[in-house]
């Protein structure tokens, strides 16, 4: 088999698993209720922290991913790095698939979730509109990473 498509069934994967926590073990209504808990007293500042919550995690992510990475390249083999992206990407997918607007409805979906966990609509709106930006950038960062990992 081509050594890319390791990289494209691994994103495969990551998208399965996220979607295995959201209807098993409904993870997105845990982060949702999480993500609200933490804000509710915040009034104009739930957006910035909601920004900084979702950049720092796509900075964690990254920044692991980026060290697993040249870390392999001194070994000599390039798949050393699954050791910390695969698990790294088991805990950060989620968290990017139910803030990204990745739908045709946008932030409806997560919306929902957060309207469910208690938040009005300008919090819902803030949290949204401002974690959804580097979630999309994380949607990158994950291919970027297993391909990194996965396809010499």
């Amino acid at each position: 088999m081509e050594p890319w498509w390791w990289g494209v069934g691994a994103c495969i994967a990551a998208f399965l698993w996220t979607v295995y926590l959201d209807v098993r073990h409904h993870s997105e209504q845990h982060l949702a209720s999480w993500w609200v808990a933490r804000t509710r007293t915040l009034g104009g500042w739930t957006g910035p922290l909601s920004l900084l919550v979702s950049t720092g995690a796509l900075a964690c992510f990254s920044v692991a991913a980026w060290a697993a990475v040249r870390a392999a390249g001194v070994t000599g083999h390039h798949l050393w790095a699954l050791a910390v992206v695969g698990p790294a990407v088991l805990a950060y997918a989620p968290l990017v698939m139910a803030t990204a607007p990745t739908q045709a409805s946008a932030y409806r979906p997560w919306r929902a979730e957060l309207s469910a966990a208690g938040a009005d609509p300008h919090q819902q709106r803030a949290i949204a509109w401002w974690a959804g930006p580097p979630s999309l950038l994380g949607i990158l960062a994950i291919a970027i990473a297993l391909w990194s990992a996965l396809v010499p």
